[in-house]
């Protein structure tokens, strides 16, 4: 589509293919990052610290309404704000037909598999990526 083309009456504009609140993304990132490794490599029992970096990443998502990928957030637990790693933080498993994950706090998730095997998420189509 050619740049700010007219039709039916509607000027059509592409759409822009940068992130806007970059600096917000970024710190996100390092947050998760922080969480991550704390939780694989920290000799904390209750991973105080990964929690504490994971819950403010949810709060900076939050509070600047930047949305965080489907992915990231399968990887925290929505209960005690965990990262879910597997054999350490949870527990994994199929019960009919679903994906279940199960974290050290009790929270269960079960996520449907085998319905629609070609199946993306919004975030992960390709026609929706954008560019830092």
């Amino acid at each position: 589509m050619a740049k700010n083309q007219i039709e039916n009456g509607v000027l059509l504009t592409n759409p822009p293919r940068t992130v806007g609140n970059r600096d917000h993304f970024q710190r996100m990132n390092y947050l998760y990052q922080l969480a991550f490794w704390q939780t694989v490599d920290g000799h904390d029992g209750e991973q105080a610290l990964a929690r504490l970096y994971a819950k403010n990443m949810d709060l900076v998502s939050k509070r600047t309404r930047a949305e965080m990928l489907p992915h990231i957030k399968r990887t925290i637990c929505k209960r005690c704000k965990r990262v879910l790693v597997p054999l350490r933080t949870m527990q994994m498993g199929m019960h009919k037909s679903a994906f279940e994950m199960q974290c050290v706090c009790g929270k269960k998730r079960k996520f449907a598999v085998g319905l629609n095997k070609g199946y993306r998420c919004y975030a992960e189509r390709e026609e929706n990526l954008l560019s830092m």
